[in-house]
């Protein structure tokens, strides 16, 4: 069998996850395994950038809608 990816032949496979599997790609060899975790590692990075970011976003906007409402004044007897 050959690589999905680079074609190469006579080297060790390693499947896929299926949950990454395509049509065409289900089995990597070592170099190719190896740039699919690099891609895959920095792509997480990314992603776990954005949602820290998107929940401190979140945080301060829930903290300003909270105190930005003034409680009505009071009316005297």
């Amino acid at each position: 069998m050959a690589c999905d990816i680079c074609g190469a032949i006579g080297t060790p496979l390693n499947d896929l996850l299926p949950s990454y599997q395509t049509a065409e790609i289900k089995a990597l060899c070592p170099a190719c395994e190896k740039e699919v975790n690099a891609k895959s590692m920095q792509l997480m990075t990314w992603a776990q950038r954005i949602r820290e970011s998107l929940t401190k976003r979140f945080m301060q906007e829930r903290k300003g809608m909270l105190f930005s409402k003034k409680p009505a004044p009071k009316e005297a007897p």
